[in-house]
């Protein structure tokens, strides 16, 4: 989705990529395995990262900090 504006406010959503997946935060393991398998069929435990970012979403460019604008995503990388 990338970046969007409605007026003054810019909002930004991550987008999947050929070798990076955004998933929301709390999904389960179930459905983690299941979306590796559907994007990468080959790939194999050891080519696979997950992790947890905090990334800012919502009202960018914007000087004071709420934490309120950021949202928490399970990232998923398959690296070579």
């Amino acid at each position: 989705m990338g970046y969007s504006k409605d007026g003054s406010i810019t909002d930004f959503w991550p987008d999947d990529t050929d070798t990076e997946m955004y998933l929301d935060y709390g999904t389960s393991l179930s459905t983690i395995m299941e979306r590796i398998k559907e994007k990468w069929p080959d790939a194999t435990n050891d080519q696979i990262e997950i992790s947890a970012e905090h990334i800012h979403t919502s009202c960018l460019y914007y000087d004071q900090y709420d934490p309120s604008d950021y949202t928490n995503f399970v990232v998923i990388k398959r690296n070579s």
